[in-house]
C-alpha cells in the first residue's frame, strides 16, 4: 500500500527599499522575483532628511508593504536598502525599527547608482547615467559599481544637474534685473518666491527694489534649493538664455558621460534622474544629439527610479540568479504591486 507524502516548500521572501530624498519605496518579493506588496513614505535619504527621519520612513514603508502582502515579518530572510551616502546613526536606527516591526533580518546596503542600473538591465556589465538635484555617472562590471564619477556635490561638481541649471537660472534673473540680457526666465522665477512678476523700478541703493529682494529671497534658500528652478529652463525653448543654459546642461553631460564610457565602454546604459527623464530625454533629437553620440551604439534605457534594481539587488545578495525572465516578472510586478498600493491610499484619503 502506497502512502502519500507531501512535502512543504516555504518560498524565501525579501524586502527591497529605494530610500530616496522626496519619497521611500519598498516591495516585499519572493525569491522567483513575483512582488506581493508595496509601501510608500516621505524620503529616507540621511543626508537630506536625517538620520531619524529617513529611518523612520524606511520603516513606514516596510511596514506598508508587509501589511499590503500579510505576510509575516518573521519569515523575511533578508533587507536590501539602497540610497546614497551613507550614516551609521541611520543604520543603527534602521535595525532598530525593524526589529520592533520584527524583522529580524539581516539588513544589506547598496548604493542609488548601482540601483538605477540594475533597474533597467539584468546586465552585469554596463554604465548609468544620472542627473537628478545632483550629477553622477557609475561604470558597472561583475553586477558592481566598479567607478563613480561626479557626484560630488553643489559646491565641487555635479555638473549639468538640477542644482546646476537651477544656479543658472537664478544668476540669469539676477542679471536681467541688473541691466544684462532679458528673459523670459525672469517672470517665470519671480512668482514662485511670490515676488512681483512686473518689477517695479523704485531704486533701494541704486538698485531696483525687486532685485534686493530677489537676492534676498535667493540667499535664504539652502543651496541644492535651486534645483526647483531647473524645470524654468526647460519650458522656454524659444528663450535665447534658457535655450544656452539646457545646451551648456548637456554638454556638461555629455563629458561626464564620455568619462564613464572611458572606463566601461561595453554593456546597456541606463540614464535616470528628474533632468534627464523629465528634461533632456523631451527635448527635440537634434538638441539631445550630442548626448546621444556620447552613448554610441548604445540606446540609453531610461528608468523612473531604483526599485526594480533595489529588488534586483536584494534577490543576487541572496544567492539567487536574476536573468531577463526573472527581471522582466520583477519589473511587471513591482509596477502591478506599487498601482495597487496607490489605489489603496487614494481609496484610504476619500
Amino acid at each position: 500500500m502506497w502512502r502519500s507524502c507531501f512535502v512543504q516548500v516555504t518560498m524565501r521572501e525579501f524586502l527591497a527599499v529605494d530610500a530616496g530624498g522626496t519619497s521611500t519605496r519598498a516591495v516585499l518579493i519572493d525569491e522567483t522575483g513575483s512582488c506581493r506588496g508595496a509601501g510608500r513614505a516621505a524620503g529616507g535619504n540621511p543626508t537630506s532628511s536625517g538620520p531619524a527621519r529617513a529611518a523612520d520612513s524606511v520603516a513606514a514603508a516596510i511596514a506598508l508593504a508587509l501589511d499590503s502582502a500579510a505576510a509575516d515579518p518573521g519569515r523575511v530572510a533578508g533587507v536590501l536598502i539602497a540610497h546614497a551616502g551613507g550614516h551609521d546613526d541611520y543604520e543603527a536606527g534602521v535595525r532598530e525599527r525593524l526589529d520592533r516591526l520584527g524583522v529580524g533580518a539581516p539588513v544589506t546596503r547598496a548604493g542609488d547608482l548601482l540601483a538605477l542600473f540594475a533597474s533597467g538591465t539584468a546586465a552585469l556589465e554596463g554604465a548609468a547615467l544620472i542627473s537628478g538635484t545632483g550629477a553622477i555617472g557609475g561604470a558597472i562590471r561583475g553586477g558592481a559599481l566598479e567607478r563613480t564619477v561626479d557626484g560630488t556635490g553643489w559646491l565641487l561638481g555635479d555638473s549639468g544637474s538640477g542644482f546646476w541649471i537651477g544656479h543658472r537660472v537664478a544668476r540669469a534673473v539676477v542679471d536681467d534685473l541688473d541691466g544684462g540680457p532679458r528673459t523670459a526666465l525672469t517672470a517665470a522665477l519671480l512668482p514662485l518666491l511670490d515676488l512681483d512678476a512686473e518689477p517695479d523700478r523704485a531704486a533701494t541703493e541704486g538698485r531696483p527694489a525687486v532685485l534686493g529682494a530677489l537676492v534676498r529671497a535667493l540667499y535664504a534658500l539652502r543651496p541644492v534649493e535651486l534645483s526647483r528652478f531647473a524645470p524654468l529652463a526647460f519650458a522656454h525653448p524659444d528663450d535665447a538664455v534658457a535655450a544656452g543654459i539646457v545646451r551648456e546642461a548637456v554638454g556638461a553631460l555629455v563629458a561626464l558621460l564620455d568619462r564613464v564610457r572611458a572606463v566601461q565602454p561595453d554593456g546597456p546604459l541606463v540614464f535616470g534622474g528628474s533632468v534627464l527623464m523629465e528634461g533632456v530625454l523631451r527635448l527635440p533629437r537634434e538638441q539631445m544629439a550630442p548626448l546621444l553620440a556620447a552613448a554610441g551604439d548604445r540606446e540609453p534605457i531610461p528608468v523612473a527610479d531604483g526599485l526594480v534594481g533595489a529588488a534586483v539587488l536584494a534577490l543576487r545578495a541572496a544567492g539567487v540568479t536574476v536573468d531577463d525572465a526573472v527581471h522582466a516578472r520583477l519589473s511587471a510586478s513591482v509596477r502591478a504591486a506599487l498601482v495597487r498600493a496607490a489605489s489603496v491610499r487614494a481609496a484610504t484619503a476619500r
